[in-house]
């Protein structure tokens, strides 16, 4: 085969590798292009079919449309628009990664998509992003995790912490820690680091964006089967929610009375969702019961919305709250 015609046959699958179901390209188009914008010299319109046989003969997944007028599609674009809207949105709203990282991530997911997919983000307006100018080396920390999980060894670091001067200072003057990594995991904006230490029992959790000079280790990490129990992945499941999501109270049952309207009813249906039971009360006001762990994400929600929703009981969960609200009175009283 002449190098002209490997050259076309390349350029017919580069065309067609721009299409979707809604922007197919037929014969003509794609001679169109092939003259205008590769250069490739007079085709024959004929040589097309072949071209396109031969490509859905290697496996590619050409589809031919209905009406053949049309021409044909690639049935091959991993993710759908509103799949790819997602991820975008993910990244543009991590903080882990900086602006122009955001941007090179947002790139990668359009080249996912066809023109046509391309093009409708464009027309898009697009809100600043929330990224601020993170630690460059977020990624490069995510990467070697990554194959240190893989590669079943363990992962050394340091660790720092605040101090009174809002400095970010090496705790424990610069103690290396050693961790058998299990998993990384995403919560409010940050990622943890889920393992455990060879001479402690049970698991423990670092945030990502406070470890300093991560590297992997030439020892090998101990099985999380080994280190944590038969059933490891229910365990770090369970770990997660009462440690990483501060779930970590027992579940109660919990009435609380409120003044119905759009703003209150749709701040409790986003904290408790489906399941609620609400009645009306003859004063107008509505009761609701739902259940929830006791912790301090519930205390802290109650405090939040504490001239909205009031707390009928249980009586333990009330009293924390009255506790919790002179406190916060009486700091601002000194």
């Amino acid at each position: 085969m002449a190098a002209e015609r490997k050259e076309k046959i390349i350029r017919v699958l580069q065309i067609l590798q721009t299409t979707d179901k809604k922007t197919p390209i037929n014969a003509t188009q794609i001679v169109d292009k092939l003259e205008n914008e590769y250069v490739i010299g007079k085709t024959d319109r004929r040589s097309i079919y072949r071209d396109v046989k031969m490509l859905q003969y290697c496996g590619y997944p050409i589809v031919q449309m209905q009406d053949k007028k049309q021409g044909w599609y690639m049935d091959r674009h991993p993710f759908d628009d509103w799949e790819i809207k997602v991820m975008m949105d993910a990244v543009q709203q991590a903080r882990c990664v900086t602006v122009e990282e955001a941007k090179n991530i947002r790139k990668k997911l359009l080249d996912l998509t066809s023109d046509r997919g391309r093009s409708r983000f464009s027309h898009m307006m697009m809100p600043l992003p929330h990224n601020v100018e993170a630690d460059r080396r977020i990624g490069e920390y995510i990467e070697i995790m990554l194959e240190a999980i893989f590669m079943h060894k363990k992962i050394e670091f340091q660790y720092t912490e605040i101090n009174d001067k809002m400095e970010k200072v090496l705790r424990r003057e610069g103690k290396i820690y050693k961790l058998n990594l299990y998993t990384i995991y995403w919560a409010d904006n940050n990622y943890y680091l889920i393992g455990a230490h060879d001479n402690h029992d049970g698991l423990t959790s670092y945030r990502l964006d406070r470890v300093e000079n991560l590297t992997m280790s030439e020892e090998y990490s101990i099985d999380a089967k080994e280190k944590i129990g038969p059933n490891p992945e229910k365990y770090i499941q369970d770990y997660i929610e009462k440690s990483v999501n501060h779930f970590d109270g027992k579940t109660m049952r919990i009435e609380i009375e409120y003044e119905p309207n759009q703003a209150t009813n749709a701040i409790l249906y986003d904290f408790v969702g489906n399941d609620v039971r609400v009645r009306k009360q003859t004063n107008g006001r509505c009761r609701a019961v739902f259940t929830k762990m006791n912790s301090v994400t519930l205390i802290g929600w109650f405090m939040q919305y504490a001239n909205m929703f009031r707390v009928v009981g249980p009586e333990e969960l009330k009293n924390e709250l009255q506790e919790q609200l002179k406190k916060a009175i009486n700091s601002y009283q000194e």
